[in-house]
């Protein structure tokens, strides 16, 4: 009895140590293999930064732009729609969005305008189903309306911060709703999120602002994971766009030590920064492009050094009504 009871600890502590030794091979092997696809990676990285990717056709898409009456909105509107595609405006602006949608019609585009609350759910439940029904579903989803009080922290009333989270965040969850099923049953779509710089870093004077564009920046991310282990959606694309300063008139007052060195971006070249980089389906598209890697790298630095360097540059927004 205690020879064969001998026998099978043995055989358990073999089996042990076999297990082990397998499950750190198997570690081992994805080790190699994360290796290899990273130095595979990194070279189609730079493949495509020097030899640009063939950017695809929006000719006939059905393209839905929030915010379109004024600013980055209003250009990418007419800019689609002057690549061929069938554009769907919607603003709470209704007259800013009817200039819209004129100037559209008056290039011979196909222009829609919508008076919509985006910060509403219900609102925006019931204008997506007029769309549905009235032009078809879309192909392109640019979540684009946004507003930037800029004022300290505590100069911010509880209304204020409710309804700049409701317009720069939910409005995104409401739409996506609506449109991220239809992609899905479809199995392609692409969703174009405008962040910002201010989602990457901390500005004072927009606190708020910062933590709605941080989260826009959050939800993209997560969504994006999402989509990426359900293999059955690879033709749904996403795009999220980080502007510095662009010339729309939220930011009234923006103070740079260096503006020739971070300019402030006009309407138009924004919005075609933003179409290139979503025909060429770049989830991260930053304006300017620098911006982005420059945050980055600052990001990893000691706080100390972090702030130093954001001293050196002077990169602020003075508090404006």
């Amino acid at each position: 009895y205690h020879v064969l009871l001998n026998n099978s600890l043995s055989s358990i502590k073999m089996l042990a140590i076999l297990m082990i030794a397998y499950q750190w091979a198997l570690i081992f092997c994805d080790l190699i293999h994360l290796i290899v696809m990273t130095n595979w990676l990194m070279l189609v990285s730079f493949y495509r930064m020097y030899f640009s990717v063939e950017m695809k056709s929006v000719a006939g898409n059905i393209a839905l732009v929030t915010g379109a009456g004024h600013g980055i909105g209003k250009e990418l509107a007419i800019q689609l729609s002057r690549l061929g595609a069938k554009v769907v405006c919607c603003d709470i602006n209704k007259d800013w969005n009817d200039r819209t949608v004129d100037a559209i019609k008056g290039e011979a585009g196909h222009a829609w305008g919508y008076h919509c609350d985006v910060s509403n759910r219900d609102n925006v439940k019931e204008v997506m189903q007029m769309i549905r029904q009235e032009i078809g579903d879309i192909d392109l989803l640019f979540n684009n309306a946004g507003i930037m009080p800029c004022k300290p922290f505590l100069k911010h009333p509880p209304r204020e911060i409710e309804n700049l989270f409701a317009v720069n965040v939910l409005s995104h969850f409401w739409t996506l709703q609506e449109w991220l099923p239809v992609f899905m049953e479809r199995g392609t779509g692409h969703v174009i999120a405008l962040s910002s710089v201010a989602g990457l870093m901390g500005t004072s004077n927009l606190v708020p602002y910062c933590a709605s564009k941080h989260a826009v920046r959050g939800l993209m991310e997560g969504l994006k994971e999402e989509l990426r282990y359900d293999d059955r959606f690879p033709d749904i694309k996403l795009t999220c766009v980080y502007p510095f300063v662009v010339d729309t008139g939220l930011a009234r007052k923006p103070r740079m030590r260096f503006p020739s060195f971070t300019p402030i971006t006009s309407p138009e070249r924004a919005a075609e920064i933003i179409i290139e980089g979503m025909r060429r389906n770049q989830y991260m598209i930053s304006i300017p492009t620098k911006d982005f890697y420059l945050v980055k790298i600052v990001n990893i630095l000691p706080l100390a050094i972090q702030h130093a360097v954001s001293d050196f540059l002077e990169a602020e927004v003075d508090e404006h009504e």
